[in-house]
C-alpha cells in the first residue's frame, strides 16, 4: 500500500473521531429541582381522612390494651396517637412526626371553667415505625401519662404532617384541642406552626375512648368540717388515719378530693383540689349494738359539687328521726362514710 493511501485511511479516521465526540453534543438541566408530593397524615381506623390521626389510651407501653370507653385516664397509663403516612413518592417518617409534637393540658377550676393551656416538655415518649406499602406507612407515638398529667382534664397537642426526606418534606400542623372530641382537627394553612391550640373542641379524628380527669393513685377524699363562721375547715381531716376528732350531731361536713401529692394525708400548699370533678355519697358505716349500716344514702346538698355536703343530724327533728328505724339510736355509733365518684 502506497503511503499516500495510508496517509488518507488515517484522516478519515480522525474525522470520524471529531463527529462522535462530545465536542459537540447539547446539555439542557432545569433550572428548579425535581418535586415531590407532600406528606399527608390520615387516621388509622374506617374512613381515611386527610388529615387526621387516631388517639387511643392504653394500660400498657406497648399500646395494645385500650381502657374503657367511660373510665378516666390514669397516672401510669398510655396516650397513643396513631397514623397512616400517605406519601405518593414513598417516602417516610421515621420520627421526624415526633420530633414536631407538643403536648399541652388544661384543669377546670372550683366552677368548672377551663384554665390556661400548659405545655408539657419533656415528653417520655416512644415511636413504632410501621413498614412502607405502596406509599402507605402505619406509624404509633406512644406518650406516658405521668404524674405531670394528674388532676388535669383535658389534653391537646399539635404535630406536622412529615417525613425524612422528600421535596417537600413538610406539610400542615394539626392541632386538637380535645382529645375526646369527634370533630376533625383544626389543619393550618402553608404548614405555619399555630400560636395556639383552638379555642373550640377540635379533636384527632378518632375519638378517643377513657375521660378526664386524669387521676392517680395518691388523689384522696377527705371529711372536714364547717367552722362557725360556715368555712370549710380544711386543716383537720376526719377521715385520716389517726385522727382524733369524733363528728357530732349538728356538724356540716363537707367533702374534698385532692392530689395528696407527698402522701402526707393533709392538704398542703399548691396541691391540686379536684373536688368539683366529683359528685358524692353519704352514709354510715360499722357496726352499733349488733346492727351493721345499711347503705342507705344519707340527705346532702351541693356547695361546689353533687351531694358533697352533708348535715349530721335533722335541723328540723330530733337528730334519730332521719335515721334507719333499725338503729338503735340513729347516726350514733357509726362512722360517716363518703364515696367519690367522678362525674359523668
Amino acid at each position: 500500500m502506497k503511503n499516500s493511501t495510508i496517509k488518507k485511511i488515517a484522516f478519515g479516521l480522525l474525522l470520524a473521531g471529531y463527529a462522535s465526540s462530545s465536542a459537540f453534543a447539547l446539555v439542557a438541566t432545569t433550572n428548579g429541582l425535581i418535586q415531590g408530593n407532600a406528606p399527608v397524615l390520615s387516621k388509622v381506623n374506617g374512613d381515611a381522612k386527610d388529615h387526621t390521626v387516631s388517639v387511643t389510651f392504653t394500660s400498657d407501653s406497648a399500646g395494645t390494651t385500650e381502657i374503657g370507653a367511660n373510665e378516666n385516664v390514669k397516672v401510669g397509663d398510655y396516650m397513643k396517637i396513631s397514623y397512616k403516612v400517605l406519601d405518593k413518592d414513598g417516602d417516610t417518617d421515621q420520627g421526624q412526626v415526633l420530633d414536631s409534637l407538643k403536648v399541652f393540658t388544661r384543669t377546670k377550676d372550683s366552677s368548672g371553667n377551663f384554665g390556661a393551656w400548659q405545655p408539657v416538655t419533656d415528653l417520655k415518649t416512644t415511636f413504632n415505625p410501621g413498614t412502607n406499602e405502596n406509599g402507605v406507612q402505619s406509624n404509633s407515638i406512644i406518650v406516658e401519662i405521668d404524674d405531670r398529667f394528674a388532676g388535669v382534664d383535658q389534653i391537646g397537642f399539635q404535630l406536622q404532617e412529615r417525613t425524612e426526606f422528600g421535596l417537600p418534606n413538610k406539610n400542615e400542623w394539626l392541632s386538637i384541642s380535645d382529645v375526646w372530641s369527634s370533630e376533625l382537627p383544626e389543619v393550618s394553612t402553608g404548614g405555619t406552626a399555630p400560636d395556639s391550640l383552638p379555642s373550640d373542641p377540635k379533636g384527632p379524628g378518632d375519638q378517643a375512648p377513657g375521660k378526664g380527669p386524669i387521676v392517680s393513685d395518691t388523689f384522696k377524699v377527705g371529711i372536714f368540717k364547717y367552722d362557725a363562721d360556715d368555712k370549710l375547715d380544711e386543716k383537720v381531716d376526719y377521715a385520716q388515719a389517726g385522727a382524733t376528732e369524733s363528728p357530732k350531731y349538728g356538724d356540716k361536713f363537707g367533702a374534698v378530693v385532692w392530689n395528696d401529692a407527698d402522701k402526707n394525708g393533709s392538704i398542703d400548699d399548691g396541691e391540686l383540689i379536684k373536688t368539683s370533678a366529683y359528685t358524692y355519697q353519704w352514709t354510715l358505716d360499722g357496726t352499733y349494738q349488733d346492727v351493721a349500716a345499711t347503705d342507705d344514702v344519707l340527705p346532702s346538698t351541693k356547695t361546689t359539687a353533687d351531694g358533697d355536703t352533708v348535715y349530721l343530724g335533722s335541723e328540723t327533728a330530733n337528730h334519730n328521726s332521719i335515721y334507719n328505724t333499725t338503729y338503735k339510736a340513729g347516726a350514733q355509733g357509726y362512722r360517716l362514710k363518703v364515696t367519690a365518684n367522678t362525674a359523668n
